[in-house]
C-alpha cells in the first residue's frame, strides 16, 4: 500500500518564524539548521516534515524536530530513519513544497 502526503508553504511564513528562536529548535533539528543557508531552505524541510504526517494519515502526533529530514550526496532529500520512503522538494516564488509518499512491503 502506498500512501502519499504532500504540504506547501509560503516562504515569508517561515521566514517570519525564524525570528524566534523558540520556533527554529522546535521544529528543526541541530543538522537541518546546519544545513539550511536561507529561509526557502527551511520553508522546504518544514512542508517535507508536515506532508510526512500528512502520508502517515496520524496527524502531527510528535514534535516536528523529532524527525529528520537529511539530503544524499546528489542533494536528494530523505528522511533519516524512515525506510520505505521518498521524499520531494521544490521551491517557486514565494513557495516552498514538499511531498513524501510511504509504503509497505509485502
Amino acid at each position: 500500500m502506498f500512501k502519499i502526503g504532500t504540504d506547501i508553504i509560503r516562504i515569508s511564513r517561515i521566514e517570519k518564524s525564524l525570528e524566534k528562536e523558540h520556533f527554529k529548535a522546535s521544529v528543526f533539528t541541530s543538522n537541518e539548521i546546519l544545513y539550511c543557508k536561507n529561509a526557502e531552505s527551511f520553508a522546504g524541510i518544514f512542508a517535507a516534515k508536515e506532508a510526512y504526517f500528512k502520508a502517515k494519515g496520524t496527524g502531527i502526533n510528535k514534535r516536528l524536530n523529532s524527525i529528520e529530514i537529511s539530503h544524499d550526496e546528489k542533494g536528494k532529500p530523505f528522511i533519516v530513519g524512515v525506510e520505505n520512503s521518498d521524499v520531494s522538494i521544490s521551491h517557486d516564488g514565494d513557495y516552498a513544497i514538499a511531498s513524501v509518499i510511504l509504503w509497505e512491503k509485502l
